[in-house]
């Protein structure tokens, strides 16, 4: 499978986003999209007090912050805004409960119930019951742990509960029928569904020539290049080998030519899936399926919400869960298919007054931001506000003696000093290149005299200087003196 959206959305480019994983990458896209409209953003200390949102014993490390308009305040832990309740939160959590507020709004579920898990006589008589084929999870769990899909026999559930033991803790399970079609990951607003995802398991596409495991390794390469995916490659362990084998394959076979192998049962991204963009595949009656779960559960105007669509009819679906805290990312960088920008959504919700304000397309150092909060050295720390004036980009490439003679400590500061943005690179041994964005174009004119006047110690030959435009190319606040 090829990736076919290779471009990123131009304000989220790869600088933009760069080392930032996980639950933190969806906390720092919401908040970077209010910093940028104008919103004021403060940061709090790891285990602050301060936050009174329900979290499910995760850190609010990097992942807690408020947004405040001149009308608004607001928190926001992870991808989640306090108009979304902990009782929502809680209810979501627990698998069965979700379940019962659906039903009662007529919200299409499947049939399940809920067994210890050493009852497993019981077990065996209630899958008969609802027929095989079957799942067993968890009451409550996430990222696909602990999920058993297309269970077809008693010796295969006895398998799947005995290795269920083995490898988790939970004393309960779901026993549920086993829906076939596809499983789609859909974003809500309010009432607009913002995006769906299509999470495919791990697989690859072979080309006639390379091994199973060149294959992998060059697919991983090429998640290298996803933001989202770069720290979720294919790892190839027991349950891939396990997979291979039942194929009749071996890590050394060799695919033919466009013949797609999945290599694992769950379509978890953390283990290797790929996430589609879907969302006009979807029909409108299944989109409301997705709004109108929301609407049954208390106080949870934005979510995702997971549906399997009927193969055999496309405008019905079951609800399987609704996650109150969802990952957003995937979403922005897909595997394949335009990116749909959750964010901004998310944004125009809490703070309607920005719509028409313009994004700025500068960004913070996030990981400088939590040093001194992950160390408790502050017990929260405001980003600089942001300009909304136009902006303008100078380029000067200075040459002669100006490395290690204190000239880029010096550039440094005479930016700061206006107020200009950017950075200072070495370019060889007797050059260097400044970048500079600012509001005032006269300011960024007048730099070349600064240029030339350099530290006490340099000497500058001569100055080459350009305009640069900055439309659509994100910028760091502060400057960097980059040495290497």
């Amino acid at each position: 499978m090829k990736i076919t959206n290779v471009e990123l959305m131009p304000h989220l480019t790869h600088e933009v986003v760069e080392g930032i994983t996980k639950f933190q990458l969806d906390s720092y896209l919401i908040a970077l999209e209010g910093w940028r409209r104008g919103l004021k953003l403060t940061w709090y200390k790891d285990e602050t007090s301060l936050c009174k949102m329900h979290r499910a014993g995760g850190s609010t490390s990097g992942k807690f912050f408020t947004l405040k308009s001149e009308t608004r305040e607001h928190d926001f832990f992870r991808s989640r805004g306090d108009l979304v309740s902990n009782k929502a939160v809680t209810i979501c959590q627990k698998k069965e409960e979700t379940k019962v507020f659906l039903s009662k709004s007529d919200v299409p579920i499947p049939i399940g119930e809920i067994f210890d898990r050493d009852d497993e006589q019981e077990i065996f008589s209630y899958a008969e019951k609802i027929h095989f084929p079957i799942i067993i999870k968890p009451t409550s769990g996430s990222m696909g742990r602990g999920v058993y899909t297309n269970i077809n026999s008693i010796d295969e559930l006895k398998n799947a509960l005995e290795d269920f033991k083995k490898r988790y803790k939970y004393k309960s399970i779901i026993v549920e029928k086993h829906y076939f079609g596809q499983e789609y990951r859909i974003y809500v607003v309010g009432d607009k569904v913002i995006g769906a995802t299509n999470r495919v398991p791990a697989n690859i596409e072979g080309d006639g020539k390379s091994t199973v495991h060149e294959l992998i390794k060059n697919k991983n390469e090429m998640r290298k290049a996803n933001p989202y995916l770069a720290p979720k490659p294919m790892k190839i362990d027991y349950e891939i080998r396990n997979s291979l084998k039942n194929n009749g394959l071996s890590l050394e076979s060799i695919l033919s030519k466009n013949e797609i192998l999945s290599l694992r049962e769950k379509s978890n991204l953390s283990t290797g899936g790929d996430p589609l963009e879907a969302t006009d595949e979807l029909t409108e009656e299944v989109k409301q399926i997705a709004v109108d779960a929301l609407k049954a559960l208390p106080s949870i105007p934005h979510a995702g919400v997971d549906i399997i669509v009927d193969p055999e009819d496309n405008t019905k679906g079951v609800v399987l869960e609704a996650n109150a805290t969802a990952e957003i990312a995937f979403h922005m960088f897909p595997w394949e298919g335009n990116p749909k920008d959750v964010p901004r959504a998310i944004i125009d919700y809490y703070f309607p007054e920005t719509k028409d304000n313009q994004r700025s397309l500068s960004y913070f150092d996030y990981k400088s931001i939590l040093a001194p909060l992950n160390t408790w050295a502050a017990d929260s720390v405001t980003v600089s506000p942001v300009s909304q004036e136009k902006l303008h980009g100078k380029q000067y490439n200075v040459v002669g003696k100006v490395q290690k003679v204190g000239y880029m400590n010096y550039i440094r500061r005479q930016a700061l000093k206006k107020g200009l943005y950017g950075h200072s690179l070495k370019r060889d041994s007797n050059e260097i290149e400044i970048f500079l964005v600012g509001s005032e174009q006269s300011e960024l004119d007048d730099f070349i005299d600064i240029c030339y006047k350099g530290s006490k110690k340099s000497k500058v030959d001569y100055v080459k200087e350009k305009d640069i435009n900055i439309e659509n190319k994100p910028f760091k606040i502060g400057f960097e003196v980059i040495t290497e």
